[in-house]
């Protein structure tokens, strides 16, 4: 490990100039706790550097908004790194130009479906400003010029399709948690399935005693992102 970095999103939401502290800000973005951890890896052997962040996003559905303006956040803080860590590179073997170029996996627990402006946006790369999920709240350039970032990323099981599920409640069940990877140098070579069916008719739902607090998330997504990180290791 190289490097490490905390992004704590109300810290960063205060510090940008274009969001005004108007009260939507302090009541929706500014209470709010979520944070996320970037590291910066590189092989002993070759020097080829592999970024990696986990985060979790807000649980609301309710702050679709919200949701959207961190994973934006956190892919603006990415780049920056990204940008940073490239310029402190001397290994000439490995051309990081553009930044994004570098190796790169996001994962962690995004509170968010499929379809959603937050996968939207990490699938494709830009949403627009007048998305639904930000409803007719204002965020400063998000809001009046749209959303975008320049990593190229996939999610891990969009060859296959998404799990059925990843979080499963008497009141929610569905997929919010997801790995991402740049498309230009990682691929995915084996993946887990989802949770036996028998077993899942015999249970009121996760968390459980087999399955405490949000293990069973760790557990559909442990080994893919264990594989994706041995795939870019062994791939220079």
């Amino acid at each position: 490990m190289i490097d490490k970095q905390l992004i704590e999103f109300n810290q960063i939401a205060l510090q940008r100039p274009d969001f005004k502290k108007t009260d939507e800000m302090f009541n929706r973005v500014i209470t709010k706790d979520n944070i996320a951890i970037v590291t910066l890896l590189e092989n002993k052997e070759t020097q080829a550097r592999l970024i990696v962040a986990n985060c979790h996003i807000h649980w609301d559905p309710s702050f679709a908004d919200v949701k959207l303006v961190q994973v934006a956040m956190l892919t603006d803080e990415l780049e920056k790194y990204a940008e940073k860590w490239c310029a402190q590179s001397t290994n000439p073997i490995h051309n990081y130009s553009p930044p994004t170029k570098m190796s790169t996996i996001i994962c962690g627990d995004f509170n968010s479906t499929p379809g959603s402006g937050v996968y939207d946006f990490l699938g494709h790369g830009t949403v627009q400003q007048d998305h639904h999920d930000f409803g007719d709240h204002a965020y400063g350039t998000y809001t009046s010029e749209g959303l975008s970032h320049r990593f190229s990323l996939k999610s891990a099981y969009a060859n296959i399709g998404e799990l059925p599920f990843t979080n499963f409640t008497p009141s929610f069940t569905g997929v919010i948690d997801y790995i991402w990877h740049t498309t230009h140098s990682l691929t995915v070579t084996g993946l887990l399935g989802g949770i036996d069916k028998e077993y899942v008719s015999k249970m009121v739902g996760f968390p459980n005693v087999h399955f405490p607090s949000e293990s069973v998330k760790f557990q559909l997504h442990s080994e893919a992102f264990l594989l994706l990180v041995d795939i870019v290791l062994s791939f220079y």
